[in-house]
């Protein structure tokens, strides 16, 4: 029986056959064997093919150990002079980027490039004997796997295009593997070219990729791509190319196209929301999870996120005051709209996603009340103590003894279906109005408000008339529904926002103990943090090694 190798897994193996790249450029061959070995017999071709996958975006604390939430409003971390604090004090540039993936992602390509090329007469190189009943169905099989996986890489690689496309703007479209005697003065293509690029691709495989792999072989079904997952990036593609930072003119057509894509997605039915919000994200599996990546048991994440009063614990993602604020009262408030909010006991009759994403003072966690007071055993007075009064909640598997170094798997989320629901009401709002379903089997607030009504959640339906109210409902609803998931800092840049949210201060709380149980919250209007960003920070500059290796026909992005 064939078994799908993890992906996780698979890169230990891959690494016998194969290495990465320095960068996009490097255009030899890196493997042990020939290039014919590689693709001359099925299980080599697939562990190469698979090997594809290991170019995804890694997750959690992959800038340096740090999230990049701590890169937004949303979140500090608690060291200091790290390299996510370059991305906030506007020290970064084309010789420092933190979340520099240039080569990464070209890598990955380059890869999917040299499987499709070397891939395209499969069927004949897998030809085995056909005569008995058994080699029929080897040959079946071995078909089967090599022609999805045709299909998958083609999709990974649509994915690496846009990857690079919302973090540099137009970049080269290298559609075959480099020869090392070819062309090194490539240019850019355009925003445009890159996503219709993108959209083609996607729009091609629907007959090739599975509709689903639940219950195929080792039942991996989160962490292969298929039809949905084709949906979900185009409708994520075609949400950024309508945003005002590739649609100045804002042409309407484009958020039709949008909402019609994540439309597409959603009459699947195939997906649906978690009745548990807070148990989603430790989930292996779940059928609001389109496309994830799984990590094999660590603490690590735990390590960096636990209070720092627990032992074994070093602090790290510390959310801030401003996202805070952000949720609103169970009434479907903001809170300063809403008199029945306290300042002095801010967490209770909270929207329940604060309390399933953050650790707040008094919060009961790992068999004790948290004190992220002054003084507490998790207060800003100890080392790497939080610098903002909270800790991050989200992901992290609470019952680990990290004394005991006992360890838990962990799921990154690359899309889910709630993305895919805001993703409509976002598009449909921006080309219909927040109550035109335009045809389609819902409208924007019909969207908007099915987020909110996920079981354990249940906050209001979203009452406010009009487009542009409408709009800032969303814009709250993303970042409190997908906090800490690495859609923030994005959603500024292509929203055209940043500097009015990512490039202001950020602040915390100041928590005093009066004894019995009973807190002084206070909110100073000194920054936790400052932050810095400049207009040209909307896109990457391209690393400035690769501007030179093509004797400068790469133009660097504007502003840098």
């Amino acid at each position: 029986m064939r078994i799908f190798i993890s992906i996780l897994t698979l890169l230990v193996t891959m690494l016998a056959i194969m290495s990465c790249e320095d960068n996009f450029l490097d255009r030899k061959i890196d493997t042990n064997y020939t290039e014919e070995q590689v693709f001359a017999n099925y299980s080599t071709m697939r562990d190469f093919g698979i090997g594809v996958y290991t170019y995804l975006p890694g997750g959690f604390n992959r800038i340096n150990g740090a999230m990049l939430a701590a890169a937004t409003d949303d979140a500090v971390h608690s060291g200091t002079g790290t390299d996510i604090q370059s991305l906030t004090n506007g020290s970064w540039g084309p010789f420092n980027n933190p979340d520099d993936h240039w080569a990464h992602f070209y890598a990955g390509i380059r890869k999917a490039n040299m499987f499709l090329e070397n891939t395209v007469e499969y069927q004949t190189t897998l030809y085995r004997d056909t005569i008995t009943d058994e080699g029929r169905n080897d040959y079946r099989n071995q078909t089967n796997d090599i022609g999805w996986l045709r299909a998958e890489t083609r999709l990974l690689r649509a994915y690496f295009y846009f990857e690079l496309t919302k973090r540099y703007g137009g970049v080269p479209l290298i559609a075959e593997t480099l020869e090392v005697d070819g062309d090194y003065n490539m240019s850019r293509s355009s925003v445009e070219d890159c996503m219709s690029y993108i959209i083609t691709e996607i729009d091609a495989l629907e007959e090739d990729l599975r509709l689903t792999w639940v219950g195929f072989e080792d039942d991996n079904s989160i962490g292969r791509a298929n039809w949905g997952v084709a949906l979900a990036l185009k409708a994520r593609a075609l949400l950024y190319y309508a945003s005002p930072l590739h649609n100045e003119s804002n042409d309407v057509a484009r958020w039709e196209a949008a909402a019609a894509a994540a439309h597409d997605l959603i009459a699947l039915n195939q997906y649906n929301l978690a009745a548990d919000y807070e148990g989603l994200f430790r989930a292996i599996t779940n059928n609001e999870i389109i496309f994830a990546r799984r990590y094999p048991g660590s603490n690590g994440l735990e390590r960096a996120n636990y209070p720092v009063g627990f032992e074994g614990a070093v602090g790290g993602t510390n959310p801030t005051q401003d996202l805070v604020n952000a949720y609103q009262t169970i009434n479907g408030l903001p809170i300063e709209e809403d008199p029945a909010y306290d300042p002095q006991n801010p967490y209770e009759d909270r929207d329940p996603r604060l309390n399933m994403t953050i650790i707040v003072n008094g919060s009961d966690y790992k068999n004790r009340a948290v004190e992220a007071f002054e003084g507490g055993k998790d207060g800003p007075d100890k080392p790497r103590g939080t610098r903002t009064g909270y800790y991050l909640k989200k992901y992290s598997a609470e019952g680990l003894d990290l004394l005991q170094n006992t360890t838990s798997a962990h799921t990154w989320i690359y899309f889910r279906y709630a993305e895919v629901l805001l993703n409509y009401a976002e598009a449909m709002n921006e080309a219909y109005g927040p109550d035109d379903n335009a045809g389609f089997s819902m409208t924007a607030r019909e969207a908007l408000n099915m987020v909110r009504h996920r079981a354990d959640v249940n906050m209001p339906d979203v009452l406010v008339a009009g487009q542009a109210a409408f709009r800032e409902a969303v814009r709250n609803e993303r970042r409190v529904e997908l906090a800490f998931e690495e859609h923030r800092f994005w959603d500024v840049r292509r929203w055209e926002i940043a500097e009015e949210t990512i490039g202001r201060p950020v602040h915390g709380v100041d928590i005093e103990s009066l004894g019995n149980g009973e807190f002084l919250y206070q909110y100073p209007e000194a920054p936790v943090e400052d932050r810095v960003f400049e207009p040209q920070m909307y896109l990457y500059p391209l690393p400035q090694n690769e501007i030179i290796k093509t004797s400068g026909s790469l133009d660097q992005t504007d502003g840098w």
